[in-house]
């Protein structure tokens, strides 16, 4: 009896440790989360790209800018702020210069307005003097008498002027034109060289196609080394003809405008002797005729009223003016622009590329790219591994490249499951749509390195 009682002791035993190990399991199953999910990914390269700057200020655009200067070199560590590269600022320096220049005019323009309202206090005052004096009766006349003088001396003085000008214009007109007839000679004789040349490189050219493949490399290469000199010469005689023709299209409209000068200028001797004769005839006509002074005294009156009118614009003028000289916008614009020319890091990396010195860059051209320590793993899971993934869930990522695993955490996944890259492949993503899982490490990685993932689940199943 012995024996039977050791077997039902036994058999009580392990049920008692079966129903403690289900209840053990059980409790596992709801505490404690599954096993390690496995993965493969790459670490996605972290690249900056540095833009050549677009230099513009009010009313002028740069365009395309000359590299003048490159201050570091493929594989530099740079940090944020540190310059890279240097345009050539010469014009935007210019344009700096031209902007102050316009400041300080702006400024003097309203002391130049503050004089013209004076003058028109002055003017006025001086009407009003004349005023009185017309109606005195004579001493008007003897007034009105002694402006048409003025008048008639500044017109004389005027036509003093006018044919000194005229004989400049004469002059230069002379100059121009045996520039212009030289300019034709030197075109005359460039134009029968091109064709020379053209016909010489036909000539070499039809005679290296017709050259005999077994011919001497000797005959060959001398009839290649002409064709070459040929070409260099033709472009040298066409670049020669064609800045011959834009001068003399240049000196053309030289001639013309001084020619239309001259019209002018002629014109205006002669309208200032015709002036001359009337107000002569005008003098005559107050020396003979006092009661024309009520005449005088009624153009007075209207200039009085020109005066004031005048006056009230300039006050106008000169609001605006003042608003121009206290406006810095024009050389703030054109300082902000030059410093523009110096192109810096905009963070802390290593120069992958970088353009050369003596580029020519257009506006959002690359100047510089910066590669930063990667931060961000790429991977792939199944959708039965992503019902277990949560974002900000652990992550622990390890590269052959690199000794020490990295740790990280999900930052991202995408709603909408897809075709993994034909790269990734695992036991759980073949050839079946997957979702991207985008991780987040702590420590900078190679970018483009493959990866080992291993993601801790935050949900389970009982």
């Amino acid at each position: 009896m012995r024996a039977p009682a050791m077997r039902r002791a036994t058999r009580g035993a392990t049920a008692l440790l079966a129903v403690g190990l289900t209840a053990s399991l059980t409790l596992t199953a709801c505490q404690r989360p599954a096993d390690t999910i496995e993965a493969t990914g790459r670490v996605l390269a972290d690249t900056l790209t540095v833009q050549a700057p677009t230099l513009n200020v009010p009313g002028f655009s740069l365009g395309f800018a000359r590299v003048s200067a490159i201050e570091v070199r493929l594989g530099d560590e740079v940090k944020a702020g540190d310059v890279l590269a240097r345009f050539d600022d010469a014009v935007l320096a210019a344009k700096v210069t031209i902007a102050k220049r316009d400041a300080a005019v702006a400024k003097a323009q309203v002391a130049v307005i503050d004089a013209a309202i004076d003058t028109t206090h002055d003017k006025e005052r001086d009407l009003r003097d004349k005023r009185r004096e017309v109606t005195d009766g004579i001493a008007k006349a003897t007034k009105a008498r002694k402006g048409l003088v003025n008048k008639l001396a500044e017109v004389r003085e005027a036509s003093g002027k006018l044919p000194k000008q005229l004989a400049t214009v004469e002059r230069n007109l002379r100059e121009l034109k045996p520039k212009l007839a030289e300019v034709e000679k030197g075109l005359s004789e460039l134009k029968p060289k091109l064709a020379e040349v053209e016909k010489q490189l036909a000539e070499v050219t039809k005679a290296l196609d017709e050259l005999p493949p077994n011919a001497p490399p000797a005959v060959r290469e001398e009839l290649e080394r002409a064709k070459a000199q040929l070409t260099a010469a033709k472009a040298q005689l066409t670049a020669g003809i064609k800045q011959l023709t834009a001068a003399r299209t240049q000196l053309k409209a030289g001639i013309k405008q001084l020619t239309t000068a001259r019209g002018k200028l002629t014109a205006g001797i002669k309208q200032l002797r015709k002036g001359e004769k009337q107000l002569k005839k005008g003098l005559a006509t107050i020396d003979s005729n006092v009661r024309k002074a009520r005449d005088g005294l009624t153009k007075i009156d209207k200039g009085l009223n020109e005066i004031t009118d005048a006056r009230a614009v300039l006050k106008r003028a000169r609001k605006l003016a003042v608003i121009a000289a206290n406006d810095t916008t024009g050389v703030d614009a054109a300082n902000v622009a030059k410093k523009q020319t110096v192109v810096r890091a905009p963070a802390d990396g290593v120069v992958t590329t970088v353009a050369q010195t003596g580029a020519v860059l257009a506006p959002g051209a690359t100047v510089a790219t910066i590669g930063r320590p990667a931060t961000v793993v790429t991977t792939w899971l199944a959708p039965e591994q992503v019902a277990k993934v949560c974002v900000d869930g652990a992550v622990t990522v390890t590269l052959d490249s690199v000794a020490a695993a990295a740790s990280g955490r999900v930052s991202r996944i995408l709603p909408a499951a897809s075709y993994p890259p034909s790269y990734h492949a695992t036991d759980q993503v073949h050839l079946t749509r997957a979702v991207p899982v985008e991780i987040t490490v702590a420590t900078g990685l190679p970018p483009g390195a493959p990866a080992d993932i291993q993601l801790t689940p935050c949900r389970t199943t009982r």
